[in-house]
């Protein structure tokens, strides 16, 4: 599935989720397109952490406490998946985290916004786990 790409009005500042190559147009306003992991803040507050348990994913945002006021917090947690995705939005009322039902070799990446510091992620690259695939293809029955 081709990455998810998220784009910000220039006007309300409403975050938009470009979907197989189509951004639904929201407004008439111009769009610009957020650069995750870009701004200057602690990656230590805004990078989500992923724990794994059989099909469930916790994701909590930070590895450090990240405030959750109505003046700074995290609005959403979006979970990246070979076959879609999984979104869950928070308000300042409730802890920056959630539960996911999706089994760990399907997460190709975790983004969270921070409606102060934009959009975090935690690609594949960077997930800690081991892909086996098999494939009558490959002539030594699967790699690693």
């Amino acid at each position: 599935m081709d990455p998810k790409l998220f784009f910000q009005c220039d006007n309300c500042n409403s975050v938009l989720l470009e979907l197989n190559g189509t951004l639904a147009q929201y407004c008439s306003h111009s769009q610009d397109l957020l650069q995750p992991n870009m701004t200057e803040a602690s990656k230590e507050k805004h990078i989500p952490v992923l724990t794994f348990n059989g099909n469930k994913l916790h994701v909590k945002v930070g590895s450090l406490p990240h405030p959750m006021t109505t003046d700074h917090s995290i609005l959403w947690i979006f979970v990246q998946t070979r076959n879609g995705g999984q979104y869950v939005q928070l308000t300042p009322e409730n802890s920056p985290e959630a539960q996911f039902n999706v089994e760990q070799l399907e997460v190709t990446r975790v983004y969270a916004y921070c409606d102060i510091h934009g959009l975090w992620v935690v690609d594949n690259a960077e997930l800690d786990y081991e892909e086996i695939v098999c494939s009558p293809e490959f002539p030594q029955g699967c790699i690693e």
